[in-house]
């Protein structure tokens, strides 16, 4: 009788135990898959001292799409850039309208003076296999608004000529980078206006050797100087790039 008793007792206890350990599971878990979606919540869409990031899930391809929105004041305005890296960047008004945007895959943005007028242009920059393919936004302070230039990508890695309106470029041309081109130019309202081509031929098998120089007037293209390359390499051709158009600019007016 009383091994019987014992029996029933023991039982008991063991389906308490096991009740009160299933119940702790589901508390554990439902505390977990709660952690869980709080995590995925703050994840989603968060705001940072001005800064939005939003994570958009791409339904087709089953990926994650990073948008990051940031208001900026600058300039005197407040406006929103928003850049979905190497998809998208919008430039939005502070009412949310949209003012420019460039959907060829955009890497990251700049804030820079590009035109040292005391004001901040903003520079896009892509990931190519052309170094220094940008594009720009040029700040108009009297229109308080960015005019893009249009076929600013075509003049690679510019730089601009210290106290002129002129800027010159810097492209590879073939041959490992031994042949190349340097224009110069200068802006007017939204276009680059190209007004000078140095032309150089370095590499080995090549018979026309040289650094050709010419003048431009819209379509029309003369050759106004032709350097002979006496060593194998220029000793040092950005050297040589920054002293012509510095010292000649200005014969190509």
């Amino acid at each position: 009788m009383k091994k019987g008793i014992l029996i029933t007792i023991i039982g008991i206890i063991i389906i308490g135990i096991t009740y009160f350990g299933v119940e702790m599971y589901g508390f554990a878990k439902g505390v977990k898959e709660d952690s869980q979606k709080q995590i995925v919540i703050k994840e989603n869409e968060f705001i940072v001292t001005g800064k939005t990031e939003e994570i958009i899930v791409n339904e087709q391809i089953g990926e994650e799409e990073l948008t990051i929105c940031e208001e900026q004041s600058k300039n005197g305005i407040i406006f929103k850039t928003c850049l979905k890296q190497y998809n998208l960047f919008t430039l939005k008004s502070s009412e949310g309208d949209i003012l420019y945007k460039n959907d060829n895959n955009p890497s990251e943005y700049i804030f820079t003076d590009f035109n040292e007028d005391g004001f901040l242009d903003i520079e896009l920059h892509f990931m190519t296999n052309v170094p220094g393919v940008n594009e720009i936004l040029i700040f108009n302070p009297k229109l308080k608004q960015f005019t893009e230039i249009e076929n600013f990508s075509s003049f690679p890695a510019s730089i601009k000529i210290k106290n002129t309106d002129y800027y010159y470029s810097y492209q590879r041309s073939g041959c490992a980078d031994s042949n190349w081109d340097s224009d110069l130019y200068y802006l007017k309202e939204n276009k680059a206006v190209k007004i000078g081509n140095i032309h150089a031929i370095e590499c080995d098998n090549e018979n026309d050797t040289g650094i050709y120089i010419y003048k431009i007037n819209g379509e029309n293209k003369k050759q106004i100087k032709l350097i002979p390359i006496k060593n194998k390499d220029l000793e040092n051709k950005w050297k040589f790039i920054e002293k012509y158009w510095t010292e000649n600019y200005k014969k190509f007016e």
